[in-house]
């Protein structure tokens, strides 16, 4: 099987498509260290070749999709979630009536055991909640997977990703899927109640979890190079950008916008506030740069 990932020397796995033609590709197999080559050519379908033209590493699909889906959570510090009122709860959404919302993470780690779990991400919110993140292909979480998560108080995040076989793999809608829809994803735990069971009362969640209820107001995620440029609209019609995830590029790219539109800097938050009466005019600056690049 031909090989369609690699380890850039930047340490990030990537897909063929994300990187330059031949050994301008800086990458290296990864499976077994060697140099690899970009081929992009006419003929073939593009993949890595050793720079030895040694035959290629015996890889997994499956494994290869896990491990590109948890670097694309990583680069972007969190993805669009489904919300639903279990999940609202527990994770501090408050009392919001959006069917999805961007849940921000402080810090993501890999497989991280947690009693008897390991679950391909381990996140804690900028609230403070801890999630995992389960990636889907083949093997899904059952019974008693959704029911350690329970026993645990740990909300899970299963991303059902089946429907990106090689031959249908493409990194744009990957990455859309992964970060941006939600009609591939479900809450493990708290899971959504059957329907004989929506009026019944919502399980009591830690007091940890209840501390960190807050109200997230309508939010536009804007992507400039891959990254995510948060901006919220404010009670007062003012609203609020920010990188969601630090980058020098994308930190300044917001500063631009908002010393344009008469934004001031909030140190508390680490955002710019711009007034009312420029937000049309800011949302449409970002959507402008997000297009240029």
């Amino acid at each position: 099987m031909l090989s369609l990932f690699a380890l850039h020397a930047s340490n990030r796995f990537v897909h063929i498509t994300e990187v330059e033609r031949g050994l301008a590709c800086d990458c290296r197999c990864a499976i077994c260290g060697e140099v690899v080559v970009a081929r992009q050519g006419d003929q073939r379908e593009h993949h890595f070749a050793h720079s030895s033209n040694a035959e290629p590493c015996a890889s997994n699909y499956e494994s290869d999709l896990h491990r590109f889906a948890k670097r694309v959570i990583l680069d972007a510090g969190g993805l669009v979630v489904p919300v639903t009122a279990a999940a609202a709860q527990v994770l501090g959404f408050g009392d919001n009536q959006a069917s999805s919302i961007l849940l921000t993470c402080a810090d993501i780690k890999e497989e991280v055991a947690i009693d008897d779990r390991r679950p391909d991400l381990l996140a804690t919110t900028t609230e403070g909640v801890g999630v995992a993140f389960e990636i889907a292909y083949s093997s899904f979480c059952d019974v008693e997977k959704r029911q350690a998560y329970e026993n645990m108080q740990l909300p899970a995040l299963e991303i059902d990703l089946r429907a990106f076989t090689p031959s249908a793999f493409d990194v744009t809608q990957v990455k859309r899927a992964v970060l941006e829809d939600v009609a591939c994803k479900c809450w493990l735990w708290p899971a959504r109640p059957d329907a004989a069971a929506v009026t019944e009362q919502l399980p009591a969640f830690s007091p940890a979890a209840l501390a960190a209820q807050r109200h997230f107001l309508p939010e536009e995620i804007v992507t400039i190079r891959g990254r995510w440029i948060s901006v919220k609209e404010l009670p007062s019609g003012d609203i609020a950008i920010k990188a969601v995830r630090f980058d020098p590029d994308i930190v300044s790219a917001v500063r631009t916008v908002a010393r344009a539109h008469y934004g001031r800097y909030r140190e508390a938050h680490h955002n710019w506030v711009i007034p009312r009466f420029r937000a049309d005019a800011a949302r449409a600056h970002l959507r402008a740069i997000a297009s240029a690049t």
